[in-house]
């Protein structure tokens, strides 16, 4: 017997029985064994089942390690990586922002296969109560941002016609909804 088996041995014995477990040898590491057998037939089958426990403790404990390690990284990584909301500069949170649309909220207005939606109300209504030839002039190029010429052709209109609508709609429109005339 080695000097370590005596002493776990000796010092196991002063302890009440269960609180140290016996050690555990492989099934090629048992000393018990006759030379020529390949290991494991003779062995104690307490013993195996306790090595097998062993074995499949320290496989669910290093799983576990490693599983851990990775969250850990992959933490670590998106802290690397991660921006606050309030540290974004404008145009980055814009960008980032989505916006509902209902349809309850908005007045639309067919214009050449387009629609506008409008959602200010005084807006939709003096739009509304403009003359069809007017609004579509003005809502074609205010919002869809076309040119006299490009009005012109979609409704076959020569350019100074739909210049000279486009100033007196606009005109309407600034008396529609309250502002002067003149300015």
């Amino acid at each position: 017997m080695s000097s370590e088996e005596k002493y776990f041995s000796d010092f196991s014995q002063t302890w009440p029985k269960g609180v140290f477990a016996k050690p555990v040898m492989g099934e090629r590491g048992n000393h018990d064994l006759p030379s020529g057998t390949e290991g494991g037939e003779k062995m104690d089958l307490d013993l195996h089942y306790e090595h097998k426990q062993h074995t499949f403790d320290r496989f669910c404990k290093t799983t576990i390690k490693h599983e851990a390690y990775n969250a850990f990284r992959q933490i670590r990584n998106q802290k690397n990586r991660f921006v606050s909301l309030s540290e974004l500069s404008e145009d980055a949170s814009e960008q980032l922002a989505v916006y509902d649309f209902y349809p309850w909220e908005y007045t639309a207005f067919p214009v050449d296969g387009d629609v506008i939606l409008i959602k200010d109300d005084r807006l939709a209504e003096a739009l509304t109560a403009l003359p069809q030839e007017f609004r579509d002039i003005l809502l074609m190029y205010w919002f869809l941002q076309m040119a006299d010429r490009e009005i012109g052709e979609k409704l076959s209109l020569p350019r100074r016609t739909v210049n000279n609508r486009r100033q007196r709609a606009y005109e309407l429109l600034k008396k529609l909804m309250g502002g002067d005339e003149d300015a």
